[in-house]
């Protein structure tokens, strides 16, 4: 509510001085509410640039605050403190203001705008589909699905997008798998590789081919085995495990709240030629090159520390030469930045694939890649492992079962993404105040209750300023509803939705004490009617926190 007002004339004093590379104005709300209701230590920060003291900046720029006739009605004080901090007091003109705006935009609140909003292809998720997703990829899902609801509402228009890894040895492996399970369903004795996958999933694919085509591949698989991968049968096995693991992978993503816009598959790329014209376009620019019988790319014209191969000696591409062909592709359907959110073990991967972009566009930044980390998941004091390979894991459908889609999606965002992650299933099954969504949400169904029971004779969309606002409870309530489209800017320019959720838990801290000492209904009309604003409003923030995270606003618990 102050700091646009105030960051005016903070650029005008700057201007007249003729000042360079000033730090960035800001307000900060101070821990002793003794020292007002903002502060800033801009004048300290200002003090080598405009070589001068910065007690005396900051009386300077007290002045000038206090001569501005368009912030004396929100000002109720403005001191300088120490060295050279500047505290502000603010008005009931300043609390009436805010709310009644607040108020005023309604379920829009916090809603950005951005002068030049960017047209983004955010990826993330696409794992190989020859397992189901686990708690790890669950992270990514619930991360993913919150950036792209925040950059989106911060004003960018947002591609979701989930490459799908359908081709190369991994997928070769997963078929036999299948096969193998197939062929030991009717007792034929033939192992899974030594390579394949060994998850009980594995034989639920091959019973679900079983239960729909019968002993049809039976006497193939007896007289052929599984040597030969590119033998129709293992083709078909391959295939048919693909689709119905993939469909289970969008069932389980959609049961999470999480859906995207584009299924990408990398096949398509090798198949439709993409791969092979992708190279020959870098080699055609002399950014590619053969040596040693490989075609190689010069990643090292874009920092990577080495260049990469592109198509080995045995002629067969490399991943990252059908990850060049995605990038291509991508790029070539106009989005103005690409953001992939990548596991813990593609760190080493990202200069590479930075070059590429680079070479394919002549700029590196157009990538973002956001590294994610793990998941540790805390049962009875012990940590659970996952493993695809091996079947060792905790399913993200298992968690859900465990303590349901919310709490899972709140607490897979709890901590910022680049952090590894303890998730207690004890905590988030536990239906009390030390559960954090669960604190959340009975602050959003309380203000439903207390808005189900307004009297007839009350508005909670008014505020009567005739007595409005006089506790330190209502003005901190306001101050921290007046931060959230800051926090939501914020948040969605540092990649960061955890600041959300440390956002809704603070609001919710803050009504809850709002609550307890400012009686709402029962206390004399006005006061009623502008405290029931601030609980509408209030509810209306807490449930946009909650819907960013992809968690559910419940109007009663």
């Amino acid at each position: 509510m102050l700091a646009e007002h105030v960051g005016q004339v903070v650029a005008e004093w700057i201007g007249e001085k003729g000042w360079k590379d000033v730090p960035a104005f800001g307000l900060e709300r101070p821990a002793d509410d003794a020292h007002g209701d903002y502060a800033t230590n801009f004048c300290m920060q200002l003090a080598r640039i405009a070589k001068a003291a910065p007690r005396g900046l900051a009386e300077e720029l007290r002045e000038r605050l206090l001569s501005t006739p368009t912030l004396q009605p929100y000002l109720d004080a403005v001191e300088v403190a120490g060295p050279g901090f500047v505290n502000f007091r603010l008005s009931r003109t300043a609390f009436v203001e805010a709310a009644g705006g607040l108020l005023a935009v309604g379920e829009e609140v916090g809603r950005g705008t951005r002068s030049q909003p960017l047209h983004i292809n955010l990826e993330y998720v696409s794992v190989n589909p020859n397992g189901p997703l686990h708690v790890g990829h669950g992270r990514y899902a619930a991360y993913g699905n919150a950036l792209h609801r925040l950059l989106a509402f911060s004003g960018h228009q947002v591609t979701a997008e989930f490459y799908i890894n359908d081709f190369g040895r991994q997928m070769e492996m997963f078929g036999l798998s299948v096969a193998a399970r197939y062929a030991q369903s009717f007792g034929l004795d033939l192992p899974v590789p030594e390579e394949g996958y060994q998850g009980a999933y594995v034989g639920d694919v091959a019973a679900s081919i079983r239960a729909e085509v019968g002993d049809t591949w039976l006497a193939v698989l007896r007289e052929r085995g599984l040597d030969d991968p590119d033998d129709e049968t293992l083709l078909y096995f391959k295939r048919e495990g693909y689709r119905r693991m993939l469909e289970l992978m969008k069932e389980e993503l959609r049961s999470f709240r999480v859906e995207f816009d584009v299924w990408f598959s990398e096949t398509q790329l090798h198949e439709g030629g993409k791969v092979q014209g992708a190279i020959n376009e870098l080699l055609s620019r002399g950014v590619a090159y053969v040596e040693e019988d490989a075609i190689w790319l010069r990643t090292t014209d874009y920092g990577d520390d080495k260049d990469r191969v592109l198509i080995r000696s045995n002629e067969r591409p490399t991943y990252f030469a059908a990850d060049i062909a995605y990038h291509e592709d991508k790029l070539a359907r106009g989005y103005d930045h690409l953001i992939n959110i990548w596991g813990a073990d593609h760190h080493g991967y990202v200069p590479r694939m930075k070059a590429a972009v680079g070479l394919l566009c002549g700029e590196p930044d157009r990538l973002e890649v956001i590294i994610g980390q793990l998941v540790n998941l805390l049962e009875d004091g012990e940590t659970r492992q996952m493993s695809t390979r091996r079947g060792e894991m905790v399913t993200l459908q298992e968690l859900i079962d465990a303590i349901g889609v919310d709490a899972a999606r709140f607490f897979l965002v709890m901590r910022s993404h680049d952090q590894t992650l303890d998730l207690d299933i004890g905590l988030a099954k536990r239906q009390s105040q030390e559960n954090p969504v669960y604190y959340v949400q009975y602050a959003h169904a309380r203000i439903a209750s207390i808005l189900r029971n307004v009297p007839k004779d009350l508005r909670p969309d008014v505020i009567d300023e005739s007595a409005v606002f006089t506790t330190a409870y209502e003005r901190d309530l306001i101050k921290t509803l007046d931060e959230f489209g800051s926090v939501v800017t914020d948040a969605a320019d540092r990649r960061a939705p955890h600041r959300i959720v440390g956002y809704a838990q603070d609001l919710a801290a803050r009504f809850h004490t709002f609550y307890k000492h400012c009686r709402v209904i029962g206390s004399e009309p006005a006061v009623a009617s502008s405290r029931l604003a601030l609980c509408l409003v209030t509810k209306i923030v807490i449930a946009r926190c909650l819907n960013l995270l992809g968690v559910a606003a419940p109007e009663k618990m």
